[in-house]
């Protein structure tokens, strides 16, 4: 590893896969693998796709969130994804061992011995009903409580609060937490996670994680559709004839206030993206609407902006699918004029496609509706999905 070496920093479910690499309680998972079929019968395996340019023989350093170098994987393959990311395969290493996360002392290690226990996997929010039941399997024996959640949640720490309440009077039972990742098609990883430990009984009283009242609204569509228009107007709505809180997060906002360092190549654009559904997410996570309105061209960034919103909050697309020419027409910024004549490249329905959204849930053209009526025609949606209730 030198001072010029690629890096990384990962956050999330990311994050808790790397430490459970860390951890070696997984023996058999030193590191990440390339994407295999997802329905194949493989064991555990760890996949991660960066958007870091690296080449076989690299070393990658890969930092947490406050830039802390935890870890360095030792790159064997590499494989082209989307949007100028990669999927990336090699063993990892450790730096130096994690300091943040949520129930951070409640993370089992290798050392941390199940032997006798019986185990009671949860998630959601426990009922008393859940708690009997494994008390009632162990008969008596030693009982260890273990959360399955996502570590940034607050359905977990409610759910962890609700665990170690019912303990306290216990000596025989703990608490435990297992972050909730992806490390294979079929891998139940809590349940191998306990048993790797010794677990003399697994009781699984998971329960669906019920989301927050929250949602993330993304206007997609060309420059000059009508994205921040209708944007704008349904948060204004929403703050005039609703009890709910919202939150505009316009593309040009977040370009000069949350990327201003970045370009407009597919690369730059995915990791702008990115940040603004991070934003949005933790937005609808405390229960707000966060309404963005980007272009979003590429058909897997706006993917990965729902991967990073669901299944804790809806992430709703509606497509503005406002003509090009009718666009170019507007163009009130000049913008077209520009990449007509070469001043800008990669610019979105000229040098650069736009790929037409297949999952939108509403789609409206502003040459034909006026914002008045699709404003309500999102309304409309919002109500139907339960995100929404209006007084008038």
């Amino acid at each position: 590893m030198t001072a010029d070496s690629p890096n990384v920093v990962l956050s999330g479910r990311a994050l808790d896969g790397l430490e459970l690499i860390l951890s070696g309680i997984l023996d058999s998972l030193d590191g990440y693998s390339l994407p295999t079929d997802r329905n194949s019968e493989a064991g555990l395996t760890a996949e991660l796709c960066i958007a870091t340019h690296v080449v076989p023989g690299q070393q990658l350093v890969i930092h947490d969130p406050d830039r802390t170098p935890l870890a360095v994987c030792h790159i064997e393959r590499v494989r082209e994804a989307d949007a100028g990311t990669r999927w990336i395969e090699g063993p990892v290493s450790r730096l130096q061992p994690p300091e943040h996360g949520y129930a951070r002392r409640l993370r089992p290690t290798v050392h941390t011995d199940l032997t006798g226990c019986t185990v009671g996997l949860f998630s959601g929010l426990p009922e008393d009903s859940d708690l009997s039941a494994v008390r009632s399997a162990a008969r008596g024996g030693p009982v260890a409580l273990t959360y399955v959640g996502e570590s940034d949640d607050r359905t977990t720490a409610a759910g962890i609060q609700l665990l170690t309440a019912s303990v306290a009077d216990s000596p025989d039972t703990r608490v435990l937490f297992v972050p909730e990742v992806d490390l294979g098609g079929h891998a139940d990883v809590a349940a191998e996670v306990v048993n790797r430990l010794g677990a003399a009984d697994v009781i699984d009283r998971r329960r669906p994680v019920v989301t927050s009242e929250g949602a993330v609204v993304l206007f997609t569509g060309l420059s000059g559709a009508g994205k921040s228009t209708l944007a704008r107007a349904l948060v204004e709505y929403i703050h005039a004839f609703t009890t709910r809180s919202a939150v505009l997060l316009d593309g040009d906002d977040v370009r000069r206030e949350l990327a201003g360092e970045l370009g407009f190549g597919p690369a730059d654009r995915d990791r702008n993206l990115r940040r603004i559904a991070w934003v949005a997410a933790r937005v609808a996570e405390v229960g707000g609407l966060a309404v963005c309105a980007p272009i979003a061209p590429f058909a897997a960034s706006r993917a990965a902006m729902r991967d990073a919103v669901e299944p804790r909050s809806p992430f709703i697309v509606v497509y503005v699918s406002t003509p090009l020419d009718v666009a170019e027409e507007r163009d009130r910024k000049g913008l077209y004029e520009k990449a007509r004549s070469g001043l800008i490249t990669d610019f979105t329905g000229i040098g650069s496609p736009y790929e037409i959204p297949e999952d939108a849930d509403l789609e409206l053209n502003t040459a034909e509706s006026s914002v008045e009526d699709c404003v309500r025609g999102v309304v409309r949606l919002l109500e139907q999905r339960g995100v929404l209730k209006t007084f008038v």
